[in-house]
């Protein structure tokens, strides 16, 4: 009888250990997510390497009038907003006006964000009234800790 709760109490604690765990994708290269219409959509995935390191980001897109598109990225483990961003048809601090020769605003970024290595981590992005080709954003996630592998220089002959 003792055998069996022993079983059960190990069984039970192995569970709810494992429940808690974010189930991600590792990304080791460019990670994106973009939209051509209204729409919100998320994106899960896990940092890898040792310690902490700066990561570059990007977003840009193009709204109609009274378009916007919002971008935000979320620790999982924290539950913590590490970069919000929202990018407005009109915003002078977050666009290029490229009027009148088109009817839509151009917005565009990029920056630097410290990301925890072995970390899951959620992107989100929201789009409302965007025009072709439509907004998104993403990450260069290298390994965090080492250097990105750069591409070996051409032979001159």
């Amino acid at each position: 009888m003792k055998k069996s709760k022993i079983f059960l109490t190990i069984f039970l604690f192995a569970l709810a250990s494992s429940c808690g765990k974010q189930d991600a994708p590792v990304a080791t290269e460019w990670i994106g997510i973009s939209s051509k219409e209204s729409a919100s959509m998320e994106k899960l995935f896990k940092t890898a390497g040792k310690g902490v390191g700066k990561v570059t980001w990007w977003a840009g897109g193009y709204t109609w009038p009274g378009g916007l598109f919002a971008i935000e990225l979320i620790d999982m483990k924290k539950n913590e907003t590490l970069l919000k961003r929202v990018y407005a048809y009109g915003d002078t601090t977050t666009g290029n006006d490229e009027l009148p020769r088109f009817k839509w605003w151009h917005s565009e970024e990029k920056d630097r964000i410290i990301l925890q290595a072995n970390r899951v981590y959620k992107m989100k992005l929201t789009t409302v009234n965007v025009a072709q080709p439509g907004a998104g954003w993403g990450l260069w996630l290298y390994e965090i800790g080492t250097p990105p592998k750069r591409r070996a220089k051409p032979e001159v002959n």
